[in-house]
């Protein structure tokens, strides 16, 4: 399957009278899903976390709550639907005796779970990163549930405290990914990247600086952390944006400012360490207006879960914003969800006028196209395939396809004459177009098999 998507326009020879638009999953009507509601998490409940649906297992959450003075514990909550939520009473961690729903009590800093289909051993197929007491520094954790945790090896796997969310990734060659913060008190905060073929070593260091504030940032904006998740030849990333106060000044020698709120960007790269805010300034997922129960922090999940249709993206959100000792005080902390359709992260849009655009050249090897877009009421696109020297093909034209109309994530291409899906003009190096007036187009797919593809894996 090939795919063009927009996060840039890399993929196009040229683009005219479209504008992109990054596209912000919907909040839902149900938020919050879950709430701090429990005497052992003293109104907190932060995703330095995951949620992860792994196959045959319900909805899994875990995140951070912290008991005062400041000492993060790890709890758990489940799901069958992702909507609804339960927190089981284990008897892991007590509470005055009693089964709470905590997992681990050993100050836990931005634990990241991933479920690793790929490992033979069903006992480590939950794997963890967290920092963690006694050290505080970066330790391997594995699961054969998700709930029963034992760490890997007596020493932390990273000589750095993860005082920030991390993200956690499997790449399709076997080699791990975790996003982090490598503490330096001089330089704020900004994200970096860690490579292992093991969990056991891993690389770190300044090199390792994958996202940091630019030109295009006041100086009230830091980078507290970021989660990601692969998609097919890209990673996206969901950017904790910490806009600090302007009131607030710097600690002597440092930029260590506590007091702001979060809230998400959208990033990605290309499988590589050059990352990319796809809207710089544009929230992806923005904190609540005041009086909201996500006004103050917003914070998401190490990755977002990928269901058949849909694409959900879990957050923690409380009403109190970040400063020294917040968690001493009363707030309403809790699970929120967005959600938004497969592709759908930013729209080439087209208006009144026509627009237009021309992917590079590529060698075609799929035999169906379809389009995931929307046309307004009167709104519509044409597609043509041109060849290796950029004219129509007979057959293929613009004038020859039957517009495509309506909200779909997989609208077919279809040409006068060729009903069904038509063969495309296979083995052949070509260039495709699209024409468009009251529309968003999200994506433009090619495949041989279109009801046996998984739209993030391409």
């Amino acid at each position: 399957m090939k795919k063009f998507m927009f996060f840039d326009y890399q993929q196009l020879e040229s683009v005219s009278g479209f504008v992109r638009r990054l596209e912000p999953p919907q909040k839902h009507a149900a938020n919050p899903l879950l709430l701090a509601d429990q005497p052992w998490e003293c109104g907190n409940l932060q995703l330095y976390g995951s949620v992860i649906k792994a196959p045959g297992k319900p909805f899994q959450l875990w995140y951070s709550t912290i008991r005062q003075p400041f000492w993060i514990r790890l709890g758990y909550a489940e799901s069958d639907d992702g909507i609804s939520w339960r927190k089981p009473l284990l008897d892991l961690v007590k509470h005055e005796g009693k089964p709470t729903n905590l997992l681990l009590d050993r100050d836990i800093h931005g634990a990241a779970v991933l479920y690793d289909t790929a490992d033979p051993d069903a006992c480590r197929r939950y794997k963890m990163l967290a920092g963690a007491a006694p050290s505080g520094c970066v330790c391997l954790f594995a699961s054969p549930d998700g709930i029963h945790w034992e760490q890997v090896g007596a020493d932390p796997v990273m000589n750095t405290r993860p005082d920030s969310p991390m993200g956690l990734v499997r790449c399709r060659d076997g080699r791990y990914l975790a996003y982090h913060r490598n503490f330096n008190p001089h330089s704020g905060r900004r994200i970096c990247r860690s490579e292992s073929w093991t969990l056991r070593q891993w690389t770190i260091g300044e090199p390792g600086i994958v996202l940091e504030p630019d030109a295009g940032d006041p100086p009230q904006v830091q980078f507290y952390g970021m989660g990601s998740a692969l998609y097919g030849p890209y990673e996206i990333g969901t950017l904790w944006m910490y806009h600090t106060e302007r009131e607030e000044s710097s600690a002597a020698e440092a930029n260590w400012k506590m007091r702001g709120y979060q809230e998400a960007e959208l990033t990605y790269a290309r499988a590589a360490n050059c990352w990319h805010r796809a809207a710089q300034g544009v929230p992806f997922i923005p904190h609540g207006r005041p009086g909201d129960w996500d006004e103050g922090n917003l914070q998401c999940a190490s990755q977002p879960v990928f269901l058949e249709n849909e694409i959900r993206y879990y957050y923690a959100g409380t009403n109190a914003r970040h400063k020294v000792h917040w968690e001493l005080e009363p707030q309403r902390a809790g699970l929120g969800l967005a959600t938004l359709k497969p592709d759908r992260f930013v729209a080439l849009a087209a208006g009144e006028a026509p627009a237009e655009l021309l992917t590079q050249p590529f060698h075609l090897a799929a035999d169906t196209l379809f389009l995931n877009a929307a046309t307004g009421p009167d709104g519509s696109l044409r597609v043509a395939f041109l060849d290796a020297d950029a004219k129509p093909l007979p057959g293929f034209t613009w004038e020859e396809c039957l517009p495509i109309h309506g909200d779909a994530t997989a609208h077919p291409v279809r040409w006068q004459g060729k009903p069904g899906h038509p063969a495309l003009p296979v083995g052949r190096t070509v260039y495709l177009s699209v024409r468009a007036e009251r529309a968003r187009l999200y994506s433009i797919c090619l495949a041989r098999d279109h009801d046996k593809t998984v739209y993030h894996q391409f």
